[in-house]
């Protein structure tokens, strides 16, 4: 690397030096950043460190803590886009996002050392990354927000991303993967461009690079503030006059008939729909883990059961579901496979139930949709271990 124009710094050495990220906060829209925070993996374990930026101090790599055994690390701030002289710039929040893949292939998120923040995203993850992506400035639900990656055990790319909503709050989106990628993943990478856009470079099996680029997030960014200044003297302004249209008609109903059951606002809703509320309930013998009632935004068409993934969260188990039953008003009673011995019983903490795969009646691909929820009354079901009939040698 050409040391005239980069400065060149060793970041870390050590002996069984694996998966390393870096991300530099800074707390404003200019200047250097202050801290430059770290997670790294070394003979298999994950650990992390902040140095201050500029080190005057010659302090180096602080240790901060450790999270266990791991194969892959992603780091990445969060904050807000400011202008400032005329250009856009990342003002990050106190603390980073860091990710990591176990032992187990389970991929985990958590602001920094907050451990109560800590969230299971996925399973079988083998590698990860995260970045920054644009925030629109004018609409609150256009934003990228962070977005993590990671490749699968199948080879596939998915990404889910912590943004903001229309109501300027922050959520985690459900999973998604990246159809658009048709070949066996390697290895992989993200990067945001300067005219709004963020993007994908995927190393696929054959040793061929993928390059994948969203549409932009730009409105408000990209257009440049314009003022008009007049100095003491003579000045003129002349306005052209606004005239104003009323676009809006009093109410009025129209009767339409259709070869559907259902109403209209069936048919052409938004491919978005959502959980409004979801619990487990007796069964009719005592037992709370084996039926679940829920209800959504709007009527689900035609959902079957192989439309339903139901998640032990915290082990990564899936629950076998065995029927789906709509009760009216939009709620629907979801029963575990009849073969299934424990069914929720034996969760620890929340269980997770995923609507994906489904099409509209116009033909459309809905978004996937998920919620969380801890069961109630659960009775833990001890597994019989297998016994032993016969021994011999031979």
């Amino acid at each position: 690397m050409d040391s005239d124009y980069w400065t060149v710094e060793t970041i870390r050495v050590a002996d069984n030096l694996g998966d390393i990220s870096l991300a530099a906060r800074r707390r404003v829209p200019y200047g250097a950043p202050d801290s430059i925070y770290e997670i790294h993996i070394e003979g298999g374990i994950i650990k992390t460190s902040i140095r201050k930026y500029p080190d005057y101090f010659k302090l180096g790599w602080v240790h901060q803590f450790e999270l266990g055994e791991g194969s892959a690390v992603a780091i990445a701030f969060n904050g807000n886009w400011q202008l400032h002289r005329r250009k856009w710039r990342l003002a990050t929040d106190e603390k980073p996002f860091i990710f990591w893949v176990d032992t187990q292939g389970i991929l985990w998120s958590q602001l920094w050392d907050l451990s109560e923040t800590k969230r299971h995203i996925a399973s079988l993850v083998t590698k990860v990354k995260a970045i920054r992506g644009w925030e629109n400035v004018n609409f609150p639900d256009k934003d990228q927000g962070i977005i993590v990656s990671y490749i699968k055990t199948d080879g596939k790319v998915y990404y889910s991303s912590y943004c903001q909503t229309i109501d300027f709050t922050n959520v985690w989106e459900p999973e998604r993967q990246l159809a658009e990628f048709t070949g066996t993943a390697i290895s992989h990478n993200m990067f945001i461009t300067n005219d709004f856009r963020m993007g994908f470079t995927i190393e696929d099996s054959l040793g061929n690079i993928h390059w994948m680029v969203t549409e932009r997030n730009w409105a408000g960014m990209a257009i440049e503030q314009h003022t008009i200044k007049v100095l003491d003297g003579n000045a003129k302004a002349e306005l052209v006059e606004v005239t104003y249209h009323d676009v809006f008609e009093p109410a009025e109903t129209i009767r339409v008939y259709t070869p559907y059951s259902t109403g209209l606002e069936i048919i052409f809703h938004d491919v978005y729909n959502k959980f409004l509320w979801i619990e487990n309930i007796d069964d009719g013998n005592g037992d709370w883990g084996r039926t679940l009632q829920f209800e959504t935004l709007y009527p689900i068409y035609e959902i079957q059961v192989h439309n339903l993934l139901l998640e032990d969260v915290y082990f990564g188990v899936v629950i076998p579901v065995g029927s789906i039953t709509y009760l009216g008003e939009n709620k629907y009673q979801v029963s575990v496979a009849d073969d299934t011995l424990v069914g929720m019983n034996n969760a620890l903490g929340s269980v997770r139930l995923t609507v994906k795969n489904l099409i509209t009646q116009l033909g459309l691909m809905m978004d996937d949709f998920s919620i969380e929820f801890i069961p109630i009354n659960l009775v833990p079901v001890e597994i019989p271990l297998p016994v032993v009939e016969e021994v011999w040698n031979e």
